[in-house]
């Protein structure tokens, strides 16, 4: 049985607030090892090409501005979270290195390799135009929140959670025991999307875990 203390931080991914929430907990709960939702190759591709398809996005946008025309302010994020590198790693790898201990990033390529193939014909310039052009049709940001306080605080699940994230889980959970087996006595933590914390198939319960959500402010270690 592993002698390991298992967090499991749950996010809301492209959270205005997350990056001092998530240094915050890192704080907090002070793990020995950190492991990351997120893969190699996404985190390769956003360092290759992530300058050039922000500076696409960017110089698109200020034509808009330029002919008077608005951009959507969550088409933008979103466009943006495609080729930035996400607040999660920026925060995670920081605290990694001040306090000297292991950083993983555990997601499948696969998947990330699947979404990313296309992203030149998603990001022409074109694409980026249309998208730009719409309503706002509410945050998503809001949306997810309104979704997340549902799940930790009533027990109510709307979210989906589908074949992909199972599949996804399974992986991770199983790099996450075989990271264990060389690091007894350490107090993980995995930060990783809200959903996955939903884990209807048990795959982290062999770690015994402690789930908390970023926006927690009830939650005392």
């Amino acid at each position: 049985m592993s002698t390991n203390t298992f967090f499991m931080l749950g996010v809301i991914h492209r959270d205005e607030e997350g990056p001092a929430l998530l240094k915050d907990w890192l704080a907090r709960i002070k793990p020995g090892v950190v492991t990351l939702e997120l893969s190699h190759y996404g985190m390769r591709f956003r360092r290759e090409v992530g300058e050039e398809y922000t500076k696409r996005i960017n110089k698109i946008v200020a034509k808009r501005e330029e002919r008077g025309e608005s951009c959507s302010r969550e088409a933008l994020k979103s466009l943006l979270s495609y080729v930035n590198i996400p607040y999660e790693y920026d925060e995670a790898s920081a605290y990694a290195a001040e306090y000297g201990i292991p950083f993983y990033l555990i997601d499948m390529d696969f998947f990330s390799y699947v979404k990313l193939r296309t992203i030149e014909d998603l990001l022409s310039d074109e694409n980026i135009e249309m998208v730009l052009a719409r309503a706002d049709e509410g945050s998503n940001g809001n949306q997810e929140m309104a979704m997340a306080r549902l799940y930790f605080e009533k027990g109510v699940t709307i979210a989906q959670y589908d074949r992909e994230m199972f599949i996804r889980d399974r992986y991770m959970s199983a790099k996450i025991q075989n990271l264990m087996k060389g690091n007894h006595d350490k107090r993980f933590l995995h930060v990783c999307g809200w959903q996955h914390m939903q884990d209807p198939s048990n795959l982290y319960r062999q770690f015994n875990p402690i789930k908390v959500f970023s926006h927690d402010k009830t939650f005392c270690l």
